[in-house]
């Protein structure tokens, strides 16, 4: 009977000593992903900008028209989920895939060249828009320059890891291109 008493007491020691090192090693992976989060916030940027080019085929008032025509965004922009207008120089845009929306403010108006925006999302995220057009034969070429900057940490982890803002301007431009194109 000793026997086997003395054998439940190592059986339990083995169980608790593997508990301890299972235990002990989730520790310092949770004290690893901790030390990367803060590591590599601080490394990402904070600010960055992007810009790009493309040929439309119509004239700049087109091109323009259909920029301000912020009401019928989600006619042509799947991600963009409702536009609410304050006035002339003031807008919301309510992504699908954010419970927040983007602020949007007219900051320059220099059409029949360029325009200016811009944008923010809470107190963590604020962003700028410059698009200018420049004469082709067929039409215009259209330069855009989107940058923002991003305050905290976790705001900028968020964006490098789920938000690719280089490609969201180039599918938001090729959008733009369409639409003008597509309209009589």
């Amino acid at each position: 009977m000793r026997f086997s008493g003395s054998l439940n007491c190592n059986f339990r020691a083995k169980n608790l000593r593997i508990l301890q090192i299972i235990f002990g090693s989730l520790g310092v992976l949770v004290l690893i992903g901790v030390t990367g989060f803060f590591i590599g916030g601080s490394m990402l940027p904070s600010a960055q900008s992007f810009p790009n080019e493309i040929e439309i085929n119509a004239p700049a008032d087109k091109v323009w028209r259909v920029i301000n025509d912020r009401e019928r965004y989600i006619e042509w922009q799947d991600q963009i989920e409702r536009v609410e207008i304050s006035d002339d120089k003031h807008w919301y845009e309510y992504l699908k895939t954010t419970g927040e929306p983007l602020k949007f403010t007219l900051a320059e108006d220099h059409r029949p060249l360029r325009m200016e925006f811009h944008y923010t999302m809470g107190d963590q995220f604020a962003g700028h828009w410059r698009g200018e057009v420049i004469p082709t034969a067929n039409g215009v070429k259209l330069k855009t320059i989107d940058s923002y900057e991003a305050q905290g940490r976790l705001t900028r982890l968020m964006i490098y890891g789920f938000f690719d803002l280089d490609e969201f301007a180039k599918e938001w431009n090729a959008k733009l291109k369409a639409r003008v194109e597509g309209l009589d």
